[in-house]
């Protein structure tokens, strides 16, 4: 089920949330994307905001898909992928 993001906040829920329920510490999963556990912390509590790449780094880590679309007119498809709007994050990385 796809879950809405409307701040950094809602995004500091879903990592916790996603993080426990596979069972990583936040020194785990920090140093999984080559950062301290303290670092994790501040991010879950609002102490600091994450860089994007670190965010994305996150999500990959967890296994929370990235989705973008809009039900507006004003969102059009990119010509090549007109029927798919997930974005593969492993891609790169």
């Amino acid at each position: 089920m796809a879950v809405p993001l409307h701040s950094l906040d809602d995004l500091r829920t879903l990592v916790r949330a996603a993080r426990q329920r596979l069972g990583l510490t936040q020194a785990q999963a920090a140093g999984l994307i080559g950062h301290t556990q303290k670092w994790l912390s501040d991010f879950e509590t609002g102490k600091n905001d994450p860089p994007t790449s670190m965010s994305l780094k996150l999500l990959v880590l967890l296994g929370i898909p990235l989705i973008a679309g809009s039900d507006g007119p004003d969102m059009a498809a990119p010509a090549s992928r007109t029927d798919e709007r997930e974005i593969d994050l492993d891609e790169g990385l």
